[in-house]
Parts: C-alpha cells; sequence; structure tokens
C-alpha cells in the first residue's frame, strides 16, 4: 500500500487565505481608483478657486477705481460694444480667440 503524506495545513485554509489575499488586492485597487479620483477633483476645485481669485481681483479693482466715467466706458465698450461717432473698430482674427 501506498503510505499518503500528512498534509501540514488544511484544504479550508488554504482556501480561505487565498480569499483573504484576492479580497485584499481588489479593496488596494478599488481604493487607488478613488484616490486618483479625488486628486482629479482636487485639481479641477484648485483650477477654479485660482480663476474665482482673478476675477475678484478684477472686481476689487473695478470698486477700487477713482474714475467712474472711465468705469462705465469700457462697460459701455467691452460689455455692450458701443463705440464714439465715426469710430472704427477692429478686431484681430488671427490670435485665435
Amino acid at each position: 500500500m501506498k503510505k499518503y503524506k500528512k498534509r501540514s495545513h488544511s484544504f479550508i485554509l488554504t482556501l480561505a487565505l487565498v480569499a483573504m489575499i484576492g479580497y485584499f488586492v481588489i479593496t488596494l485597487i478599488q481604493m487607488q481608483v478613488k484616490i486618483k479620483e479625488k486628486e482629479e477633483m482636487a485639481q479641477l476645485t484648485n483650477k477654479e478657486y485660482e480663476a474665482q481669485l482673478l476675477e475678484n481681483e478684477e472686481l476689487m479693482n473695478i470698486l477700487n477705481e477713482d474714475d467712474e466715467a472711465k468705469y462705465i466706458e469700457r462697460v459701455a465698450r467691452d460689455v455692450l460694444g458701443y463705440v464714439y461717432p465715426g469710430e472704427r473698430v477692429y478686431y484681430d482674427t488671427a490670435s485665435g480667440q
């Protein structure tokens, strides 16, 4: 008769260990994906923050202007598109904007 080697560990224990390692690996991968998404969201938020700071600075400059007539003229030209009588306005279309 053949002699069978006595196993030093059971099949169930090995299976449980493999399942645990698999679970940890899958969880680690999912965490890395979530971290990457959060980093991208943080970068987007930082860009929005910087844009808002620039807009706030521009608005503060407008509020601090001493010459109200100059501000009104700039708004009329930039926002409303007004020009002086007989004035020609040229737009540079080659700049890519």
